[in-house]
Parts: structure tokens; sequence; C-alpha cells
């Protein structure tokens, strides 16, 4: 019998995950003193590219050959962060950003001697999102083609003045999908609708949707503006019939600074979230210093504490001033589901902190979250400790 894959991760599996295959060599494996010191081999390709070859011993009771590659596929992906300002599509995440395509072929060994490419498997796509605990499916993205990559609640408050809000969107093929974008007043009546038709540039693309003020003023000017208590975004793709629709009322804070985090979520998209109540910030300062004598002594053996413009000597020298800057953020109230979308947020590698339209990496320095619960805690707001991703250094001397 020849050589042939048993099983194989299902779609949209994370490579941030395990990726499990699969072989078996019957004829082979049950007959070592023709075949001894028999492997198998499989090698991993990504794109067109070998980048790595494995070997299995096959299982002593199956004689099954099992290989697990997603810590080998996820070094291969380099997630950016770069959005395009005043733009309804702000970013566009494929092939190395959001998914890799890879291929395993596989062979054997024995005798010493490699036998490669004896079977081949299709190509997949892997995907940059983790499952964490999960009920029911394989992977998180189970679902979710052509579809929000996002856990945020129907609706959510958005700033007034808001330049960037970010919706990831997963596109499964190259149909084209629309953006519908409905304004509404204070009595709740439509004023103002705007279609974007937008069309992927490859399958599996992730697009990242700006749904702010600058963003849909930008296709349609003057749609969002003072008047407005509400829009709506939908997605219409012909590829679903649920078709996702998002809320996002405005609000003006009219006595704290708005900070806006920008993350990337579980999904492997960016999304925002406002901090609009009071926050403060610190600075965390270590300095380095030696001591010196706080007195100079002339030729003629005068001591001196002081020199002739009445300014004493350093005891000490700081030679080193090293600081981070660190911030203390805090939201509206939060309903249940806003707690649970934000523990993306908290358990985040890539945070940005938006400031006057510049975007600053920012570490979110929490070690423990709960999602609050009303029915617990009353509605309560969340509070967030981040730190600047640089260290600053003062003048060294």
């Amino acid at each position: 019998m020849s050589l042939t894959i048993q099983a194989y991760p299902p779609a949209y599996s994370s490579f941030q995950s395990g990726l499990g295959y699969s072989v078996a060599e019957i004829a082979h494996t049950a007959d070592p003193v023709t075949y001894p010191n028999y492997k198998f081999v499989g090698d991993v390709y990504i794109g067109a590219v070998m980048v790595a070859r494995l070997k299995a011993v096959p299982d002593p009771v199956t004689k099954i050959g099992i290989f697990n590659i997603g810590q080998i596929v996820r070094n291969y992906i380099a997630v950016t962060f770069n959005p395009t300002a005043s733009s309804v599509i702000a970013q566009r995440l494929a092939a190395g950003e959001f998914f890799l395509t890879v291929t395993m072929k596989f062979g054997e060994e024995y005798a010493y001697t490699t036998y490669t490419n004896l079977v081949s498997d299709s190509v997949r796509v892997f995907f940059n999102n983790y499952n964490g605990r999960l009920i029911g499916p394989s992977t998180s993205l189970d679902g979710l083609a052509d579809k929000p990559l996002s856990s945020r609640p129907y609706a959510t408050a958005i700033r007034s003045d808001s330049a960037f809000n970010f919706i990831p969107f997963l596109a499964s093929d190259t149909d084209v999908f629309t953006v519908r974008f409905k304004s509404y007043d204070y009595s709740n009546a439509l004023v103002t609708s705007y279609n974007l038709a937008v069309t992927p540039t490859a399958a599996n693309e992730l697009i990242i949707i700006n749904a702010s003020r600058d963003g849909i003023n930008a296709g349609s000017p003057g749609m969002i503006n003072d008047g407005i208590s509400y829009y709506t975004v939908q997605f219409d793709t012909p590829n679903i019939s649920d078709d996702v629709t998002l809320r996002f009322d405005l609000y003006c804070e009219p006595m704290y600074e708005i900070f806006t985090l920008h993350f990337l979520n579980k999904y492997g998209g960016f999304e925002s979230k406002d901090f609009n109540k009071v926050s403060r910030k610190t600075i965390s300062i270590e300095k380095k210093d030696f001591g010196r004598l706080p007195y100079t002594v002339d030729a003629s053996g005068v001591i001196s504490y002081r020199n002739a413009n009445k300014v004493y000597n350093e005891s000490r020298s700081v030679y080193s001033s090293q600081y981070k800057e660190k911030m203390i953020l805090n939201s509206d109230m939060l309903t249940d589901t806003e707690y649970t979308w934000l523990e993306e947020l908290v358990l985040s590698p890539m945070v940005y902190l938006e400031e006057q339209g510049y975007f600053f990496p920012v570490v979110i320095s929490e070690t423990n979250y709960e999602p609050k619960k009303n029915v617990n805690d009353d509605l309560t707001n969340l509070t967030i400790n981040i730190e600047f991703g640089q260290q600053d250094n003062a003048q060294f001397r």
C-alpha cells in the first residue's frame, strides 16, 4: 500500500494553534526488516518555498505518523498596522499579513535513505487568528466568512469627531460586496444613505473598513454632522444571506480628553475602542549616578565647596536618566457584551494609542481581566494601564 494522508487541518484553521497532519504506510511500517529505521518525512511549503523538513517515527500501535506544523508556519506571518487616513477602506491585509498558503508534501525514510514528495496535499490556507477555549467549532473563524471579524456588540458609542474606527471584514473570494452606511437624526429619522462597492483583490483578503466620521465623510461629504445622532454600517455580500449590521451612537465628551486604542483582535483584524473618561499620565524613572568629592583643592591647597559664582560642587552626579511614559485610561459604562469583546483588547499583543492623528505603540500592562456582568456588579467602567513601547533618555553625562 502506498503512502496516504489520513487527516489534515479543517478550513479556516489558525496557525497560532496546532496544525495537525497524519499519514500512513501500512506495508512498509509492518516490515522493519526490509524497511529498517522507518520514518515519515514531511516537507512544509509556504507558497512555493520549502521552509522546513520534518521527520516522524510511526506510532508503535497505529503505525501512523503525526506532524504538527503550527509553530513552524506562524514564524512566517508579519502583521502590519498601516491605515490610510480619510478613506473608508483603511487597509488591506493579504498573504503574509493575515493568512498563509501552505502545502505539505510527504515522503519516507528507511535504511538511512530519504524518498521525498511521494504524496502531496492540496494547497491550504491558514489564518492569524487564535482560538482560546472553543465550545463546538474547531476554529474561531467558523461561520465568519464574508462577515466582519469582530465580537463587537450590535450598538457601541463612538466620539462625534472620530477620525478612525476600524471594522475588519473577511472576504472569502473576489466577489464585490457593498458596505451600506445610513445616518439618523435625534428623532430616529433616516437622513442620508451611502453605499460603497468594495472589490477584494484576492480571496481571503482582510479589508479594514474605517467606519468613522472622517472615513464616511471622505466617501460621502457631510454625511456625519452635528445633526446626526447615530449611524449604521451594513455589510451586504452576495455569498451569504445573514448580512451583519452594526450601529454607532455619537457622543461628545466636553470634559475629558478622549484616547482611542486600536488593537489586533482574536480574529487577526484591527478594531477600535474609545476611552473617554478621566485619564492620568505617569512617568517611571530609572536613574544611575556616581559619587564624587564635594570639594575641590586648588594649587595653593585651598579647599572649596563652591566656585566663585557660588555654585556648589556636585557630590552625586547622575550620568543616566531613563524613563517610560505610562497612562491610566477609563472607558464609559460598559455592557456585558462589551466586557466580553474587550477581553481581546487586554489580550492583544499589538495595540496603538491614537493621539492627534498619530499612532503610538503601547503595551497593556494588565495581568488579570474580569469580564464584568451587570447582574453581579451593576454598570461599571473599564480601567486599563498602558505603557508606551519605547524607553526614552534624558541627557547622558
